[in-house]
């Protein structure tokens, strides 16, 4: 499995690895609303798809055959996509139960933040990728688990050998996933296990974030790296847009909005070309700076904005760098109300300084606004985040070890947990819910 990539008498280059399997190794992730498909797993499938005889994407939360029967004799390399630390004993379980003679590589960011503990606690790993897949899946396909390929590490000789990390690469605009012939599933919107109909699919436009929010991590790759900004050309874009099915589609961008001039053109182009979707993005407030590509982006389809608010206090704002105060937050809702969007802002629970009833005020604060729906979180500490510095030098501040969530010596994690408890079910009424079903 480890010797050199193979050539053919003639000298031509034969591929290491002829038969792969990508694999979705859950069974219950995210079980109220787990209808996402694994974007960045196809987007890997597509990569090797030219170089390989077979390749077969696995959704194991589709599944009810056993995963063995996905294994045939062909089968000489096994993907697997590893993004949130949930359902480690499951996804050991499959790992485990891959014939020795089957190469496993397992990528993605929790595998990526979590190399030495993942090959600790599962020995059958044999390689895995750090940082982005694509193209280390192609070298893999062609060379096998090689000390040649940057971001990769892998088992040889009874040691672990961690190459060269991989210089993260800008977006291209001419490569998407090829869902016609890779896709085995239908992905719909299921909210409590039941199945709405509604088909539901997920792009990228971009990738990176050119803001700087000190709380924030997801602009950085697993390995602390921040990642710059770059984005697709709007016709790309539509192209891919053509090959969807689905009527609703989720830009999975860190900031979809970034360059307001790029999202115009898009908009365009999606007018003039007819198509009929909705979308949700993520977004800054900023948008409303620009109210004639607000009136754009709604014919267009876009139909729910996920905008970073974080905190209802400007204390809190001007140490997170957001750019933005209380204010003017109120100032940028005023003109967002003029848009019948949906409007789901995340919010912090636990932010640094903050007291249980500064917390509350998100409550009177999003009604004010006119928010539609909370996205709340508890804070946390990832590995690489600017937040870990922060509370390494507050005496009454803390991390927890398991969920890297943030709490002090007046609010443990549990009644940090209860207080967004609290905000959601205070948030929550009659009134809201009927004003965003209308809206829909």
């Amino acid at each position: 499995m480890l010797e050199k990539f193979k050539e053919a008498e003639e000298g031509t280059l034969v591929m290491h690895y002829k038969h792969v399997l990508c694999i979705y190794p859950y069974k219950e992730e995210l079980k109220t609303m787990g209808f996402l498909p694994p974007i960045g797993l196809e987007y890997v499938a597509t990569a090797i798809q030219s170089l390989v005889e077979s390749v077969t994407v696995i959704d194991l939360r589709y599944e009810q055959e056993p995963f063995s029967s996905f294994i045939n004799n062909s089968t000489d390399l096994v993907l697997i996509s590893q993004n949130w630390g949930a359902e480690r004993d499951f996804a050991k379980e499959i790992i485990d139960s891959i014939p020795e003679h089957i190469a496993v590589v397992v990528g993605g960011r929790y595998a990526t933040e979590n190399v030495d503990e993942l090959f600790a606690y599962i020995p059958r790993i044999d390689g895995i990728v750090r940082g982005d897949g694509e193209e280390i899946a192609r070298e893999i396909v062609e060379k096998g688990l090689s000390a040649d390929i940057e971001g990769l590490s892998f088992r040889s000789n009874g040691t672990i050998v961690h190459n060269n990390t991989r210089q993260l690469a800008p977006v291209r605009s001419d490569f998407f996933t090829d869902r016609k012939n890779l896709r085995r599933y239908r992905y719909s919107v299921t909210l409590d296990e039941f199945d709405t109909g509604i088909e539901v699919d997920l792009m990228f436009g971009s990738r990176g974030c050119p803001h700087n929010c000190k709380f924030c991590d997801f602009n950085f790759n697993p390995l602390g790296e921040k990642r710059k900004w770059s984005i697709r050309t709007p016709e790309s874009v539509v192209a891919e847009l053509k090959t969807v099915s689905a009527g609703f589609i989720g830009f999975a961008d860190d900031i979809f909005t970034a360059d307001m001039k790029w999202v115009e053109r898009l908009c365009d182009l999606i007018i003039q070309e007819g198509i009929k979707k909705k979308f949700f993005v993520n977004a800054r407030l900023e948008i409303a700076r620009r109210p004639e590509v607000l009136k754009k982006m709604y014919k267009a389809g876009f139909m729910v904005f996920l905008l970073g608010v974080e905190s209802a206090h400007d204390k809190t704002l001007a140490s997170m760098q957001k750019g933005f105060n209380t204010d003017k937050i109120r100032e940028y809702f005023k003109v967002l109300r003029r848009f019948n969007f949906i409007y789901h802002c995340y919010f912090i629970i636990g932010n640094i300084g903050e007291t249980r009833e500064e917390m509350l005020d998100v409550i009177p604060f999003s009604h004010e606004l006119g928010v539609d729906t909370l996205g709340l979180s508890v804070l946390r500490a990832n590995k690489y985040s600017f937040v870990k510095e922060m509370v390494k030098d507050l005496d009454n501040y803390h991390i927890d070890v398991k969920t890297g969530k943030v709490y002090s010596d007046l609010l443990s994690v549990t009644e940090l947990q209860q207080i967004r408890r609290d905000v959601n079910a205070s948030f929550f009424s009659v009134r809201i819910i009927a004003r965003v079903l209308k809206k829909l």
